[in-house]
């Protein structure tokens, strides 16, 4: 009858719940990454240097290729002279347009001598105005993509208008003017296959003097006013950080975290399995009928069943027999064969088989009689 294997006891594995909490900190940290790229203030916006949709690169190029004298203005705000001239400013916010230009009430002096300054932004209160419109101007249809707009005072003069209020308007300081929108985008980039959009933009500049396009306000500067004390002081810190190595330095312990991160996960390498033994059902059989002896208290019949193996292998290996189940010879017979080969006194190795029929046997002495065989065997050459 075969035996079966017991199967082996169960491991469980604790859950790594620190594996998991990592898995948290990083998708918090990926999404809170997200979320500044997002929320940081883009300095290109509005600017003729980015081809993006809210650049402004493809009507500069636009306004080279109509032979307009056109230029980027990269100098302090006080520098500006002359007359005849349009500084167009491109930004976001009215407010932020303020704060970034710390010579702002200088422009009225200057628009006053003769000069134009367009400043496309957001200006204006909310309307229930459609809105994606495509506004009806001289220049052909303008589209625009917001639902500000502007009711105007007496001295105001609207240039682009709908039922709900005026989206660009201008007034007039002296000799010159100044001109507002609700909608910055007007001439961006994404407007580029709207040629209304480009043609309108470019009927309210002055046909004579030169344009400029205000850089100065995205954090362009000519190299000879770009002097030490504004590389130490940028007007931004978005700007510090670009013009200093504390990005490269910022990112590279971004990648450092990550990879300790990494690391930290599988800081012994990948998990191994644990190598699963060979069954050995003969071995598992020996195992589990000593158990069973060991439990009824047989020590009686473990010990005869040594002694016939002891017998069996004294037969073979002292040459009275070749197989385990030949007719084994008397004890007087190995007892006397056994001490010619070792030297040693025959009476050991009788007194060790006929030990078996003795009563009493504690663990002990089951254990001695056992180191005594086997020091028996090991006698024989």
């Amino acid at each position: 009858m075969t035996q079966t294997a017991q199967s082996s006891p169960t491991q469980i594995t604790p859950r790594n719940r620190f594996g998991k909490q990592w898995l948290w900190a990083i998708l918090g940290a990926v999404i809170l990454l997200i979320l500044l790229v997002v929320s940081a203030p883009n300095q290109q916006e509005g600017s003729t240097y980015s081809r993006s949709n809210k650049g402004y690169r493809s009507w500069y190029d636009y306004m080279v290729e109509q032979g307009h004298s056109i230029d980027r203005w990269q100098k302090p705000y006080s520098e500006l002279q002359g007359q005849n001239q349009t500084l167009i400013r491109i930004t976001p916010s009215l407010e932020e347009a303020r704060e970034q230009a710390p010579s702002w009430d200088g422009f009225a002096s200057w628009v006053e001598q003769g000069n134009t300054v367009i400043l496309l932004t957001w200006d204006g209160p909310v309307t229930a105005a459609p809105f994606n419109s495509d506004l009806t101007s001289e220049a052909g249809p303008v589209r625009i993509e917001t639902t500000r707009r502007k009711t105007l005072a007496s001295q105001h003069q609207s240039n682009l208008q709908d039922d709900y209020g005026s989206v660009v308007w201008s007034q007039s300081f002296g000799k010159g003017q100044m001109i507002f929108a609700t909608y910055p985008w007007i001439g961006a980039n994404i407007y580029a296959d709207q040629p209304g959009n480009y043609l309108f933009l470019e009927q309210l500049v002055s046909e004579t003097g030169t344009i400029w396009m205000d850089e100065w306000l995205h954090g362009y500067r000519d190299k000879q006013n770009q002097t030490a004390e504004d590389l130490r002081n940028p007007e931004n810190l978005w700007l510090f950080f670009a013009q200093t190595p504390v990005a490269a330095v910022a990112a590279q312990l971004f990648l450092l975290i990550l990879f300790w991160i990494w690391g930290h996960n599988h800081r012994f390498g990948l998990p191994l399995r644990l190598p699963q033994a060979a069954k050995d059902n003969s071995q598992q059989y020996i195992q589990v009928l000593a158990g069973t002896l060991n439990h009824a208290n047989q020590r009686e019949l473990v010990l005869t069943q040594l002694s016939q193996y002891l017998r069996q292998s004294l037969a073979q290996r002292l040459g009275f027999t070749s197989c385990l189940d030949s007719q084994l010879p008397p004890d007087i017979a190995l007892a006397t064969q056994w001490s010619a080969v070792t030297g040693r006194n025959g009476q050991e190795l009788l007194e060790l088989l006929q030990q078996s029929g003795q009563q009493s046997l504690t663990d002990q002495t089951l254990l001695a009689w056992v180191s005594k065989a086997d020091t028996i065997l090991q006698d024989i050459p």
